[in-house]
């Protein structure tokens, strides 16, 4: 017998791969400051608790991660965030995550607050369809990101 054929990923183990690679990312960039806890259930839309450990601020972050473009040409990337887990009021964070292989393509950082005027609302979700293009304009650009040290000093920023 040979060996199998490579199997891609599944959503949910992209997002897994995505989480894993956030939080050590996101404790790396920023020095160890921004310590992230994981939650044993993740059902109400949070994926990582960052405590900054100098103001003992927690900051609820939720990630998405997908793995391939919906449109290569234009390297567009649809997130869905269920209405059921946004919440305005809680504050937090929204990442969305590019993959490529266990490399970050792009990032988006995303206040909670600002998503309902951001995204287009089905009954069901709040959708993003971001460009990854350095040189796209779109009403995401002001959230993308290049690098784990941005999306960490922007979090401690706010």
């Amino acid at each position: 017998m040979g060996p199998s054929p490579p199997v891609s990923a599944t959503t949910t183990q992209a997002g897994a791969i995505g989480e894993c690679l956030a939080a050590a990312g996101i404790l790396e960039a920023s020095g160890g400051r921004l310590s992230p806890f994981k939650p044993i259930a993740d059902d109400g839309g949070l994926d990582l608790l960052l405590l900054d450990k100098e103001s003992w601020r927690p900051i609820p972050l939720q990630i998405k991660a997908r793995r391939k473009f919906d449109n290569e040409k234009a390297k567009t990337v649809q997130f869905d965030l269920r209405r059921k887990t946004y919440s305005e009021s809680r504050g937090g964070y929204l990442l969305c995550i590019k993959l490529a292989g266990l490399a970050i393509e792009a990032f988006w950082l995303f206040p909670m607050a600002d998503l309902s005027n951001l995204a287009r609302p089905t009954p069901t979700h709040l959708v993003v369809v971001a460009s990854a293009k350095a040189s796209a304009k779109d009403r995401y650009t002001p959230y993308r990101m290049t690098s784990f040290a941005e999306v960490a000093a922007r979090l401690l920023e706010f």
